[in-house]
């Protein structure tokens, strides 16, 4: 695990929107590490301890203060879209129900960012929370002209109730209820996220191709389609990236789906995914959470670096902001984590 600088590093880096976007971003994620650390009471290093006993002192935790952090920065437009839904994305990874006030305003501001407020959505469904569906139900209602959001809201709705009626897929046997379906080993998630849809225990018995087949549906419910989607990722394997990647250069019916696609395939870090994302970032009439998501995906795969580097070069000056930012911050953690794999800092 990288050593989190301190948290009053961390608070500084993030206290000024001018400050470099990776920076920023590095910081960001340090702080849910640094959450990480307190919830579990095993700080990793005397600065993460020290804090915590500054931070008693005044009558606070960490986790609090980190909560109230990413709050700050979330509604904080300065920051802009990219970082702004990162932000949202760590607080649904918290999976913290003291995050979902601030989650639930920005969603319900239909005049705030549409990626922003769909991270916000997807959050909600990673925390949990059975009091956010009606926040949810109303997103969704008051942005009949924004599929992103509808679409978003209608999957955190659906994995809250799928939650709520005890992770019950049909014709499952009764030890495979529960916090999460019973997987054969093959499938069970190799992954730390929080996923917005279960894989499905059936998948376990299909080929790649069929699982492939359930993604590319776009007559199947979108909250199915998901489940595909994290099923091949759990597989792994080029043939799974072969389906992924033909999901995200070939589907026409949701960008949202291709966004997740796209992000998905960066954490597969897979060599044989770099043909499709460099084609979708490459699209300049994709929507921008889709190339987003490729160029950051590109940023996390080594094995064919030299192709990414070009290609996320190309778009540095994307006249789209969120694309480009995405690039810079793509470039900016290659070379970080690349180069400064000793000790981590926030300063560079």
């Amino acid at each position: 695990m990288w050593e989190a600088p301190p948290l009053p590093k961390l608070q500084e880096a993030l206290a000024s929107p001018s400050n470099p976007i990776g920076m920023r971003m590095r910081a960001a994620y340090f702080l849910r590490q640094a959450y990480e650390n307190a919830i579990r009471n095993t700080p990793t290093d005397e600065n993460i301890e020290t804090t915590v006993q500054q931070i008693n002192d005044d009558d606070r935790t960490l986790d609090d203060i980190v909560i109230k952090t990413l709050g700050e920065c979330l509604m904080n437009n300065k920051h802009g879209s990219l970082l702004r839904h990162e932000f949202a994305y760590i607080m649904g990874q918290l999976r913290d129900e003291r995050c979902c006030p601030c989650l639930e305003q920005v969603l319900s501001d239909t005049t705030d960012c549409v990626m922003v407020r769909h991270e916000c959505a997807e959050a909600l469904g990673a925390i949990g929370s059975k009091q956010s569906i009606p926040i949810l139900e109303h997103a969704l209602e008051i942005s009949p002209n924004t599929p992103e959001i509808g679409e978003t809201c209608r999957i955190a709705i659906d994995y809250l109730l799928w939650k709520q009626d005890g992770a019950n897929d049909e014709n499952d046997n009764e030890e495979e209820k529960g916090e999460a379906p019973m997987l054969c080993a093959c499938m069970a998630s190799p992954y730390s996220s929080i996923d917005p849809a279960p894989p499905h225990p059936k998948h376990a018995n299909l080929s790649t191709s069929k699982i492939g087949s359930i993604l590319q549906d776009d007559s199947i419910p979108l909250f199915e389609r998901y489940r595909a989607m994290f099923s091949l990722r759990n597989r792994g394997g080029s043939e799974c990236v072969h389906e992924l990647g033909k999901t995200l250069v070939e589907d026409t019916s949701s960008a949202l789906l291709r966004h997740e696609v796209a992000y998905v395939l960066g954490q597969m870090q897979h060599p044989d995914s770099v043909d499709a994302l460099s084609e979708s970032l490459q699209r300049e009439d994709e929507h921008e959470m889709v190339r987003h998501e490729s160029a950051e995906a590109l940023g996390s795969i080594e094995g064919r670096w030299e192709d990414v580097e070009v290609v996320l070069k190309q778009f540095i000056n994307d006249k789209d902001d969120v694309v480009r930012d995405s690039c810079i911050v793509a470039l900016d953690a290659a070379d970080y984590w690349g180069y400064n794999n000793v000790a981590a800092t926030i300063d560079k």
